[in-house]
């Protein structure tokens, strides 16, 4: 993923108004990310507890959600972007308003999704003896593809788009 400043990923939202902008608060550490080994940028408000934001690149331009989490029982779930079987734990439900007309009108999708954004890191390790795979290159890649595929589908959904 490319770097962000502050700036460039406030102007990325589609899903939020300018006043819920201007409210966003961002992560304190922006200059320490490590943008390279990121497949989507995501993080919890640090003022609103159940506020969460992600910046996804969909076709290269960055594409900011404000999701919404959604009060769950404590159990286990498997994450809709990385599909990781055995990291199940903090997995949460959110939502994102969706974008444009349908979203003022309340419309707004769900999709679960580990609660620290740590997907990019999932995707990239080792595969275990369950998963059979030998080629761990290829594996990782498929992998990394897929979670990919998964985060730009769901931005775009919220979009509108297919």
């Amino acid at each position: 993923m490319q770097q962000l400043n502050a700036t460039q990923i406030k102007k990325s939202f589609i899903n939020t108004s300018r006043r819920e902008v201007e409210k966003i608060t961002l992560p304190p550490n922006l200059a320490e990310i490590e943008w390279a080994e990121l497949d989507y940028f995501g993080w919890a408000d640090a003022k609103i507890p159940q506020r969460a934001y992600i910046v996804v690149p969909v076709d290269d331009v960055p594409r900011g959600l404000m999701l919404r989490a959604v009060p769950m029982a404590k159990s286990q779930a498997m994450c809709s972007w990385c599909e990781d079987l055995h990291e199940t734990t903090g997995v949460r439900m959110f939502t994102a308003k969706k974008a444009g007309p349908s979203g003022r009108n309340g419309n707004s999708l769900g999709t679960l999704i580990h609660g620290n954004f740590e997907c990019s890191e999932i995707v990239r390790n080792p595969p275990r003896a369950v998963e059979g795979h030998n080629d761990f290159e290829a594996h990782v890649s498929m992998r990394v593809d897929k979670l990919n595929e998964r985060a730009t589908s769901f931005v775009k959904r919220v979009l509108g788009e297919k």
